[in-house]
């Protein structure tokens, strides 16, 4: 059997919940990220019911073939549904020995639509069977912040096929290559390194505009002597990778060096003091008091990082805000940056694991390095 399914199954008990339900009859796409981590279904429809002693995942003919397949081995039962929610939902309920009891719903994992579908497909039993909805928040959240050594392969995968494909993608750059070529040189290159695509789209911004975090490239010819911000990540068996580098193309001003090395110091100084126990807005203070120090306190906006696993983003959040406490298993990016309109951006971010006390980096793309930083 599963251990997340058993970790989940502690939460139930916890919570008072009967059951949890993922998804929705219907719905495309939601709870794919769940489902994929608790059943290890990885199709794009699926409704999946856990209760304190069973697992039940409700499938349509487009995936029963492949969801026996990619459960095998997790104590998940397969469902072959056809028609409606309604009609195979309360029988599924009542299978699964929830009727009459309390079933948590994942509000992340369906929409309101959805939610309304599950309601009236509940009103279908007779009313002693009904389960009482309650919106059970955070649960699969909890238990996805901390990754297992399954996961930790995975991403480790993604982070190493990212590295490879950035370092290719730096040996071209040049003037004149626009960022749009850029993004999709990497893109294709992820591939052909292994991985199954891109985890984002890719953020390539050359010079004024690489004062915008998100920045989205541009048919626009990279600059030389100017700062080029690449944000980028690549996915391995549904697994994310979030890699920043800053670059320049030619010789960096004084002003480069300068930004680049106070960015550079609150990287290293937040990597270093990140521990099991501390609360993520303190490592995010680590970070910011660096660049507040350097007197561009007002240039750092976004939050210093966030975890990375089968989604790009999710717990834990580090940021002044957050009221996360890192454990031991949490996998996450550690990215300061400061961002001047007019003249650009700078920011570097790497993935870690705390494991042994510490923060470990997991990937090897090589940074900027300058006499004296």
């Amino acid at each position: 059997m599963s251990g997340r399914l058993v970790r989940l199954r502690r939460l139930l008990e916890r919570e008072g919940l009967d059951g949890l339900l993922v998804g929705a009859p219907g719905e495309e796409g939601h709870g794919r990220e769940a489902q994929a981590y608790l059943a290890g279904f990885t199709g794009s429809a699926g409704v999946l019911l856990v209760t304190r002693e069973r697992a039940l995942l409700a499938v349509d003919s487009r995936y029963w073939e492949q969801a026996e397949q990619e459960t095998a081995g997790r104590g998940v039962e397969v469902v072959r549904v056809r028609g409606a929610g309604r009609e195979w939902l309360p029988a599924m309920l009542r299978d699964g020995g929830i009727a009459g009891g309390v079933l948590g719903v994942s509000p992340r994992d369906l929409t309101y639509a959805g939610y309304l579908g599950v309601a009236a497909a509940i009103g279908e039993l007779p009313e002693g069977e009904r389960p009482e909805l309650r919106p059970a928040e955070g649960l699969i959240d909890e238990l996805r912040r901390v990754k297992d050594a399954e996961e930790l392969a995975a991403l480790q995968c993604a982070v190493d096929i990212a590295d490879r494909a950035l370092g290719r993608l730096l040996g071209e750059l040049s003037p004149g290559m626009t960022e749009l070529e850029a993004a999709a040189r990497f893109e294709r290159y992820v591939r052909e390194e292994g991985g199954s695509g891109v985890s984002f789209p890719s953020i390539i911004a050359g010079g004024a505009w690489s004062a915008l975090p998100h920045a989205q490239p541009r048919d626009v010819p990279l600059p030389a002597g100017a700062p080029i911000v690449l944000d980028v990540g690549a996915k391995y068996r549904g697994y994310c990778s979030d890699l920043t580098r800053t670059v320049v193309l030619g010789e960096p001003d004084a002003r480069f060096r300068e930004i680049y090395g106070i960015v550079l110091a609150a990287q290293e100084a937040a990597i270093a003091a990140a521990r099991p126990g501390m609360r993520a807005a303190e490592v995010d203070a680590i970070a910011r008091g660096v660049i507040a120090g350097a007197g561009y306190g007002d240039a750092f906006g976004h939050g210093l990082g966030h975890g990375v696993g089968l989604a790009v983003h999710e717990d834990p959040y580090l940021g002044p805000s957050s009221d996360h406490v890192l454990e031991a298993g949490m996998v996450f990016t550690i990215e300061p940056g400061i961002y001047v309109p007019g003249w650009g951006g700078v920011r570097i971010e790497d993935i870690v694991v705390l494991e042994d006390g510490r923060a470990r980096v997991l990937g090897h793309a090589p940074k900027l390095r300058f006499e004296g930083a």
